[in-house]
C-alpha cells in the first residue's frame, strides 16, 4: 500500500513541479530583459537631469524622483512578468 501512495504522490507532484519551474524560468528571462531595458531608460533619465544646475539637481534629488522612477520600473517589470506567465496559461 505504501508503494501505491508514493506513486500517487509523485504523479501529483510532477506536473506541479514542471509548472513551477517553467514559470520561474520564464519569469527570470522576462525579468532580465525588462531589467536591462528599464535600467538603460533610468540611466538616460538621470543623464538628462545631469545638465541641470547644482541647486536644481539638489532639489530634484530631495523630491525623491529617482526613487519614484525605480518603483515605477519595478512595477512595470512585475506586470510584464505576470502577463507573460498568464499568456502561457501556466497560472490562471
Amino acid at each position: 500500500m505504501g508503494g501505491g501512495l508514493g506513486t500517487f504522490l509523485v504523479s501529483l507532484a510532477g506536473p506541479l513541479v514542471r509548472k513551477a519551474l517553467t514559470s520561474l524560468g520564464f519569469g527570470l528571462v522576462s525579468y532580465a530583459a525588462m531589467s536591462t531595458a528599464l535600467n538603460a531608460a533610468l540611466g538616460a533619465a538621470k543623464g538628462a537631469m545631469a545638465g541641470f544646475g547644482g541647486d536644481a539637481l539638489s532639489i530634484v534629488q530631495m523630491t525623491g524622483i529617482f526613487n519614484a522612477f525605480s518603483i515605477i520600473a519595478g512595477a512595470m517589470i512585475a506586470k510584464v512578468g505576470i502577463n507573460a506567465v498568464k499568456k502561457l496559461e501556466i497560472l490562471k
